[in-house]
Order: structure tokens, then C-alpha cells, then sequence
């Protein structure tokens, strides 16, 4: 019988106990939680910032490789051809020279024409913001 009293009464206590001191460590567990999750809720927000100006900046760069892509291609095509047609017709060097430099002016004056023509975008584009 006085076990099970004992036992009752032990029951009652704890019951009591872990009810007040639950209250208690949750309060101070939401205190010290409460800047942690700030804080990680700016790293998350910080984050997210950076991707989206991430993501801009590699949609840019891969729109500007697709755009030249086309045209390096030509390019290394026409060097192929004249190196072969150099190598068949076993022309002298100065005429082979006066070739290529032709060539590489040609391809100068090309990329030269794409960078006006992209400034004169970017200048329009600047306007309109």
C-alpha cells in the first residue's frame, strides 16, 4: 500500500514538475532559436539575391558564346581551307603571307563590326532605362 502511494504520489509530482519546466525550456529555447532563425532567414534571403544575379550574369554570357559561336566557326572553316589551298599550291611565302594577312584583316574587320553594332545596342538599350 505504501508503494502504492509512493508511486501516486510521484506520478503527481512529475506531472507537476515537467509541466512547469517544459514551459520554461521552451521559453528560453525560443529565446536563443529566435536570432538564429533571423539570421538564417537573411543568409537565405542574401543567397537567393546573389543566384538570381548569378543566374542573369550566366544567361548573358551564354547568350553572347551562342551569338559568336557561329561566327568562330566560320572562321576556323576559312583557316582550314587556306591552309589546305596553301599546302596544295606550294605557293612562296610572301604570297602566302599577303594571303593570310588579307584573311586576318577580314576577320578583324568582322568582329570589329559586331562590337560596333553591340555598343550601339547596349547604348540604345541604356536609353530606354
Amino acid at each position: 500500500m505504501l508503494n502504492r502511494f509512493r508511486r501516486r504520489l510521484d506520478a503527481a509530482i512529475r506531472h507537476r514538475v515537467d509541466a512547469r519546466a517544459d514551459e520554461r525550456i521552451e521559453e528560453r529555447i525560443e529565446e536563443r532559436i529566435a536570432p538564429l532563425l533571423e539570421q538564417w532567414d537573411r543568409a537565405q534571403r542574401d543567397y537567393e539575391a546573389r543566384l538570381g544575379g548569378n543566374q542573369a550574369d550566366f544567361s548573358y554570357l551564354r547568350s553572347e558564346f551562342d551569338r559568336i559561336a557561329p561566327q568562330l566557326a566560320a572562321l576556323e572553316q576559312r583557316f582550314e581551307a587556306l591552309r589546305l589551298q596553301l599546302d596544295a599550291s606550294r605557293m612562296d611565302p610572301e604570297d602566302a603571307l599577303s594571303r593570310a594577312q588579307l584573311e586576318h584583316e577580314r576577320a578583324r574587320l568582322r568582329l570589329e563590326l559586331a562590337a560596333h553594332y553591340e555598343e550601339r545596342l547596349r547604348r540604345l538599350e541604356a536609353d530606354r532605362t
